[in-house]
């Protein structure tokens, strides 16, 4: 693995993100900011982390860099303050991701140890002024502090823009989170496609909310009898999930597929290009990312009406909505989607070309690379 000391020039600044990833980490902002930042703006963009197996997915992000956190306490905030200390004067940007006392406290030591970096601060899409409003004290007390060590800050969503510049006292700016153009396809056309409902992420969560999309499938599934329900992710919270709907709804197992988790890259874009509608039934979300690259990849979005789908959907222009829970509302929008093929791909090549343009990583670099100014 290659050391910081061993930069291709001297002159190039230094791009930090300290985070502790792994593999699937660098296919999303915490890796793609710093690649973006290395491939535009000629950073030496790095991520310190601890050593967490396997990272195939540096291949996607030709440039970009691991410098190992030694693992000496075990304890991820205290290996990484001690690396901290030792290494912040080599590092003109330090990327921090998110809010609590940790991450003030990296701020703290690195501004003591280099008073001339730049830290930018990424928040992501749940922390909203109305969630901000709802932290416990010693997070009120905290925040102001942290935002002023920042030199950079940015939300997720455009809409928290303004009023978060409000609440902190200085200006943010919007980045959300990129797509990497060396995944970018050609637009598939619905008729290469196949009569395929797709969801992804950590099923059987709260969150995701995967038995109510379940229940949806099953209510209209005799109406569309040649649909497909492909669950894609692990199975975490609910380890019964798939043998409970099974046993409910034997007649289904042959047309609601979990996949298990996808971790080739190639084959979760084959998923995305091979469906048409992408059903994301979550109670709260911080982005969306999973609902972003099916977007991107041309799929059309039925959703739950939270905050997080009415922004990337710009209120419901590229898909449909229903409300948190509703069982009856979700089937109702998969019925009209599957029964409505040509309305709906329209729509989603609009919202692919919104989402393309949105998330383009090469103007979210400029964003962040002029709030560096």
């Amino acid at each position: 693995m290659l050391k910081l000391e061993q930069r291709a020039t001297s002159n190039e600044p230094t791009f930090c993100t300290l985070f502790n990833i792994r593999n699937e980490h660098l296919t999303k902002d915490m890796g793609l900011i710093p690649y973006g930042m290395h491939k535009f703006y000629g950073y030496d963009s790095f991520m310190a982390t601890y050593i967490n197996g396997d990272y195939s997915n540096l291949k996607y992000t030709p440039g970009l860099r691991l410098e190992e956190v030694l693992k000496i306490s075990g304890s991820w905030v205290k290996d990484s303050c001690r690396w901290l200390i030792k290494n912040a004067r080599r590092i003109d940007v330090l990327n921090l991701y998110s809010f609590s006392g940790s991450i003030f406290l990296y701020a703290l030591i690195y501004k003591i140890f280099n008073y001339r970096g730049k830290i930018y601060l990424k928040f992501d899409g749940s922390q909203t002024p109305q969630n901000m409003k709802r932290f416990k004290l010693w997070r009120r007390i905290l925040a102001r502090p942290q935002i002023k060590l920042c030199y950079c800050a940015s939300t997720e969503m455009p809409e928290n823009v303004e009023p978060l510049s409000k609440i902190w006292g200085r200006k943010m700016i919007y980045v959300p989170n990129p797509i990497n153009p060396n995944e970018i396809r050609d637009y598939k056309p619905f008729s290469e496609r196949q009569n395929v409902i797709i969801t992804m992420g950590r099923l059987g969560t709260y969150q995701k909310a995967t038995e109510i999309l379940l229940e949806a499938f099953a209510k209209i599934s005799s109406q569309i009898p040649d649909w497909k329900l492909k669950l894609a992710g692990r199975i975490e919270e609910n380890m019964n999930i798939a043998s409970n709907f099974y046993a409910k709804y034997p007649d289904l197992r042959e047309r609601v597929i979990f996949t298990g988790e996808v971790r080739d890259r190639n084959e979760l874009i084959k998923l995305y290009r091979e469906s048409k509608i992408f059903a994301f039934p979550s109670r709260h979300e911080s982005f969306g990312i999973a609902l972003t690259e099916a977007m991107s990849h041309g799929c059309f979005a039925v959703t739950s009406d939270i905050f997080t789908s009415r922004s990337l959907t710009e209120n419901f222009r590229f898909g449909l909505g229903s409300k948190v829970n509703d069982i009856e509302g979700l089937a109702n929008n998969i019925l009209y989607a599957c029964t409505h093929e040509s309305e709906i791909e329209k729509l989603a090549i609009e919202g692919r070309e919104a989402t393309l343009k949105r998330c383009n990583i090469e103007n979210i670099c400029r964003s962040i690379a002029e709030g560096l100014k």
